[in-house]
């Protein structure tokens, strides 16, 4: 067996939580060695949590004296560009959160700075890694949706007090940056490449900062001619009762083909990522037939829980030199999607991804 990919993990924020699992799960893959916060007391906390004790206040310094192979960077918004393109040029593999970036020159510098450097380039769009979307792509993929003509994402969600970052423009926040992301790249996931946007963003809650949207809603004309509709609203997230457990009922999507249609459920389990149960309804004749949930006991992925999947998958990819499903050079294209919605709604026009 090969010596285990030594991580260091960077920021010591709430989304770190998530990545810890599959350090201390696979550490026979996974070694996390090192944590690195600004925050001194934090860093600290986090490493007791992980059973390790190397903490740095400084990334610089942690690039030149820890013993590591790669680095998770759980940072903020702004930080994630300039920072993975210090540790690839210093020769570390980099696993980013998203939004890979705060712009398309951003993003094309991280990919050329990869590509010139040979270190893995991989962005965490974890509902990817879930194993609901692998069996549904794979369900697309062999056809059984037919053509697939339309898509949705429903996402209802307010911001409130703790969440300043995730609400200020000027960090990198907003609806779209901030959560909606997850599931325009789960679309385009499904469904391929969009190539037109026409979108109309607002800000109509106290909450939110310097103009940072959280009413979106956006029409995508897919390169292969299909259609989807992103949607988001502020709304407080409403929680329902479903068989005696509570669950998230603010988010959604449906994919709908010529043989079928993919219907998600609310969330009822902490390890599946924003969504709960998939669902599949066969077309027969003219109408949908019965809805039953996708079988993903031959998913194939290590874990349920996406997180998991999505760090032993960039694991794996530099172990074997694969590129990841998720890579700079793909994620891009999502981005893309994401600044045509602001650019269209603030010219009022349809815009061109080519042009972007």
């Amino acid at each position: 067996m090969s010596n285990p990919l030594k991580v260091a993990l960077l920021g010591a924020g709430g989304i770190t939580r998530s990545h810890l699992p599959a350090y201390l799960e696979h550490p026979d893959r996974v070694e996390l060695v090192a944590i690195c916060d600004m925050d001194e007391p934090r860093a600290a906390a986090l490493a007791g949590e992980a059973g390790i004790d190397t903490i740095y206040t400084d990334f610089n310094t942690m690039l030149r004296e820890a013993d590591i192979d790669a680095i998770d960077n759980c940072t903020f918004h702004p930080a994630h560009a300039p920072l993975s393109i210090t540790a690839m040029e210093a020769g570390k593999h980099v696993l980013v959160e998203k939004p890979m970036a705060m712009s398309v020159q951003e993003c094309e510098d991280m990919i050329a700075v990869a590509d010139k450097t040979g270190m893995t380039l991989m962005i965490a769009q974890d509902l990817r890694y879930s194993p609901e979307a692998v069996c549904v792509k794979r369900l697309i993929d062999d056809g059984k949706l037919g053509d697939i003509h339309a898509g949705r994402t429903h996402l209802m969600q307010k911001f409130g007090v703790g969440h300043d970052r995730y609400a200020d423009a000027k960090q990198g926040g907003g609806i779209l940056m901030s959560v909606q992301i997850h599931h325009i790249d789960l679309l385009r996931y499904y469904m391929g490449n969009v190539k037109r946007v026409t979108a109309v963003c607002k800000s109509v809650t106290d909450t939110m900062a310097n103009n940072a949207e959280d009413l979106v809603t956006a029409i995508l004309e897919f390169e292969s001619g299909a259609v989807g509709n992103v949607f988001a609203f502020p709304g407080d997230t409403p929680m329902d009762i479903v068989d005696g457990k509570r669950t998230r009922s603010d988010r959604e999507y449906i994919v709908y083909g010529s043989e079928g249609t993919i219907h998600s459920t609310p969330q009822t389990d902490r390890n599946m990522a924003h969504f709960g149960e998939v669902l599949f309804a066969p077309l027969t004749g003219k109408s949908a037939g019965e809805f039953t949930p996708v079988d993903t006991s031959d998913a194939g992925t290590p874990s349920l829980k996406p997180f998991v999947n999505q760090i032993l998958h960039f694991e794996e990819c530099i172990r074997t030199n694969t590129e990841p499903f998720s890579s700079g050079r793909d994620n891009i294209d999502t981005m893309k999607i994401i600044f045509a919605i602001w650019e269209s709604s603030k010219t009022g026009k349809a815009v061109e991804l080519k042009n972007l």
